[in-house]
């Protein structure tokens, strides 16, 4: 392994490309939830999200195996995907009516492409030729599953879709299963890997600012509008602390202390499952956020309030996810965060200004942050005079 090999590789242009694709794509799901206010709109969306999650998954675990920095046919099968990828991005809004065929087809086939790229690079060798193998035959199901369902209309659609789904989750953990002699492993770069997550959850973040950007610039800009926009903000400047203050050095540490097989499993549990709950709440909030900065004197409606109080517990639920697979331990303030949070729009939030409302939130969230940095600070300092600074020290 040479020096290069040793520090990691970053997220290349043609991935940062990719992902302004991706960026849109965000923005569709947000919209599905925005605009149908009810539970099946939740579930279509949150349906929607996770399809769109895999495929950006799937690119992400092709780029971790495949080097698309140099000017390989890779990198030329990769950009040819870019184009479908617009085009599936472009159906979401419709995807559960007339537009439905056109987004499975685009998804059948840039899923089908991505796998094929990616079968052709870790066929070379044994170990990662049986991992993919174990992979390769779900994963390329399920989106010929979600080809045959969009002939369907309905619930019928969304029963086929939400199998889809399923048969994602099921290709992941077949992917992870051992072989006897133990040579079953993905080739996967921990800086690289992890690199490529947080700016994913850059992305979220980036649709709570044009949402309530969109939302300020839709209205007059009166002095109510203009504090909703400033605790709006602050909610999501608080998100990005909770995230980027450590948990991407923790869990870039964590998958690279992994070995083998091993870290096929942390980077399926930690990164592609794990992810999900954080980035989806962004995207939740990111709709509740919008309605707030438009009417900021007014108390949000009921349905408003489940998506703010979803959005936290997605979001410090997944934090909490990361930490108990890292160190099997639960941090209590960001329990409770979720616990007032949820009690608060629950009870009192009805008679609440939409702004004030997302200024208190601002205040849980940050106050659970530094309650938690606070923790992680005097772990480290134990740590540091005793054995070093331990792994577990690094996510609190």
């Amino acid at each position: 392994m040479g020096p290069s090999e040793a520090r990691g590789r970053h997220a290349t242009n043609l991935e940062l490309f990719l992902d302004l694709v991706f960026v849109f794509a965000v923005t569709q799901v947000a919209g599905v939830l925005g605009s149908s206010l009810s539970l099946e709109g939740f579930g279509q969306g949150l349906l929607l999200a996770w399809l769109v999650w895999w495929l950006w998954s799937q690119f992400t675990w092709l780029g971790t195996a495949v080097d698309l920095s140099d000017r390989s046919a890779a990198q030329f099968q990769v950009l040819a995907t870019i184009p479908l990828t617009l085009l599936m991005a472009v159906a979401i809004p419709a995807a559960f009516g007339t537009s439905g065929l056109q987004f499975a087809a685009a998804y059948l086939a840039v899923n089908l492409w991505a796998l094929s790229i990616q079968g052709w690079s870790l066929g070379r060798d044994p170990a990662t030729r049986s991992a993919w193998l174990r992979y390769v035959p779900l994963a390329a199901l399920a989106p010929c599953v979600l080809l045959a369902g969009a002939f369907l209309d309905g619930e019928a659609r969304f029963v086929v879709w939400s199998a889809v789904a399923l048969f994602n989750v099921a290709s992941a953990i077949a992917a992870g299963t051992r072989l006897r002699d133990g040579a079953s492993e993905w080739s996967i770069d921990p800086v690289h890997f992890a690199e490529r997550h947080a700016l994913f959850v850059i992305i979220s973040l980036g649709e709570i600012v044009v949402a309530v950007g969109a939302a300020a610039t839709a209205v007059e800009l009166s002095p109510a509008v203009g504090f909703g926009l400033i605790a709006a903000t602050a909610v999501a400047c608080a998100f990005w602390w909770t995230y980027f203050a450590f948990v991407p050095a923790a869990v870039e540490r964590l998958l690279a202390l992994a070995d083998g097989a091993e870290r096929g499993d942390v980077a399926r549990n930690v990164f592609t499952f794990g992810h999900f709950p954080i980035v989806f709440g962004l995207v939740l909030y990111a709709v509740a956020a919008k309605h707030a900065v438009a009417h900021p004197t007014e108390p949000l409606g009921s349905v408003d309030l489940a998506m703010l109080a979803g959005a936290v517990a997605f979001f410090v639920g997944g934090l909490l996810g990361l930490q108990w697979r890292a160190v099997h331990h639960l941090a209590p303030e960001r329990l409770i965060a979720i616990a007032v949070v949820a009690a608060l729009c629950a009870t009192v939030a009805g008679g609440i200004p939409g702004g004030v409302l997302l200024a208190v939130v601002a205040l849980i969230i940050g106050t659970m942050q530094a309650v938690t940095l606070r923790r992680l600070d005097r772990r480290a300092v134990v740590g540091a005079v005793g054995d070093g600074l331990r792994p577990e020290a690094l996510e609190d």
